[in-house]
Parts: C-alpha cells; structure tokens; sequence
C-alpha cells in the first residue's frame, strides 16, 4: 500500500489519531468523496493494531463526508457551529471520553453599601404570571472566568455596576437544557452603583432588599432563602493564585477558604 493511500498519524498522549481540516480534499465532488472513504478505510486497516481511535474533525464545508464516515462505522461525538468531530473505535475496548456533559450559570448575591441585597423578578413566559424575585445571574460563555461572567450578568441584568467578592455556593442537577447537566454556581458581589435599570428583554423588576425583608417573603423560594441565609453566617471562598499554576494567572480560577 502506499503512503498516499493513508492519512497522516497525528497521535495524541492516548494512543488516538487525529485526522483534521488540513488532511481533507480541499474541494469535494464525487470523485474526491470515493478518493477520501478509500483512503479513510485503508487508513482504519493500518491503524488497527497500532492505534485505538481515530478522530476525525470535519468542518460545516466538508459534510458531504458524514455519510461515508458512517459507513465506516465512525460515530458522532460533539460539534459546534462550524465543527463536527466523529469517532472510530479501532480497538473495541479503547475507551471513548465524553464530550462536554455540563453547562454552567453563575448567580450574583450583590451587597450594596448599606446591606441590602439585590434581586430581580424576571418577565413571564408567554401566558405565565410573573414570578418571584431570585437572584440575578445567567450562563457563562466559552472561556469566560465565573467572576466576570457574574459581574458582566449584574451590569446587564440590573444595570449594577459590581465587584466580585467570593464563591458562596454551588448547585448541581441534572435537567440542563439539551439533556446536559447543570453547574450553579453563586457568587457574592460588592455593589459600586445603586441605581437600577431593568433588562428590557428579560427583567421585569429590579429591587434593593433588607435581608430579613426578602427572607420574610412568602413567595421567595426555599433556596433562594438557604442562600441569604448562608450569606448572612458565611463570607465564602476567595480567589487563590498559586505561583506556577499553569502558564498564566488568566487561565484559570481556584477557590478556596480565605487563609
């Protein structure tokens, strides 16, 4: 067989191979299509004992070669607007790791000056009463730290301008949008503004509390009240650098009891 006949082996630290958008025929049509399923087979026979997994990135421009993917028994396994990234097993013990199964929120328990908290009560639903006042928060976009994403969700919510001060907690479940599990994670804040404007597209009302008066609300639910609660006895977890951690302090985040 000759080396034309097969696909670079690009191997990762787990003994898989990557075959990405550089090895793909620059333009498709039917003869490329048969040209890439042959050489895409004669591939899989000569990994087979070498390799466990064969990754194969195809982007948006080259999905006419899902289907003879397919064929050859490759499977999907996570995509993005641009990116469809399939899997073969060669081994039939090789393991697979999921994709990404989380998404992740950050809710905002803000302080102001004086000890009020912040909440909002967000617009109803199409043929739904409007609810009850929560925390203001929303998801954390793709690399986004959490004490940003928080900071950025109060601004846009509230109009609130706000400093992060600590993690106070974390819920998880596992009736996240798509059938993915879902990190919450709240996070206290130090109000620097006061004034309020409501998100018009999203926020009904936005009001400054005194905690009892808010956990005094009979319309509040019970983890919202657990986390005033909490508030009130604990300051929190803080951010910790860790000298040498990774190639910069932007990439990462670490939270722990204030030493």
């Amino acid at each position: 067989m000759l080396v034309d006949d097969l696909f670079d082996a690009l191997v990762n630290p787990y003994q898989g191979c990557y075959i990405g958008p550089a090895q793909l025929p620059a333009l498709l049509n039917e003869e490329t299509i048969v040209v890439f399923a042959r050489k895409l087979a004669n591939t899989m026979n000569a990994w087979q004992s070498q390799y466990r997994l064969i990754w194969l990135e195809l982007p948006s421009s080259h999905a006419d070669l899902i289907a003879p993917a397919l064929a050859l028994g490759f499977r999907y396994h996570h995509c993005h607007s641009e990116q469809l990234m399939l899997v073969k097993q060669l081994q039939s013990d090789s393991y697979v790791p999921l994709a990404a199964t989380h998404s992740i929120g950050v809710g905002a328990l803000v302080w102001s000056p004086d000890g009020q908290v912040l909440m909002v009560k967000e617009l109803p639903l199409p043929g739904e009463k409007p609810g009850y006042f929560k925390l203001p928060g929303g998801m954390v976009e793709q690399k986004e730290h959490l004490a940003s994403a928080v900071v950025r969700e109060v601004l846009e919510e509230t109009g609130v301008e706000a400093t992060f001060q600590s993690l106070l907690g974390i819920r998880h479940h596992h009736r996240g949008q798509f059938g993915a599990s879902n990190l919450y994670i709240v996070c206290q804040l130090q109000a620097q503004t006061t004034a309020v404007i409501a998100a018009e597209n999203e926020i009904a009302e936005v009001r400054w509390f005194a905690p009892e008066d808010y956990l005094n609300d009979e319309k509040v639910s019970q983890y919202n009240r657990l986390l005033v609660s909490s508030a009130l006895r604990h300051s929190g977890m803080v951010h910790h650098q860790v000298e040498g951690y990774q190639q910069s302090a932007a990439d990462y985040e670490i939270y722990l009891p204030e030493l």
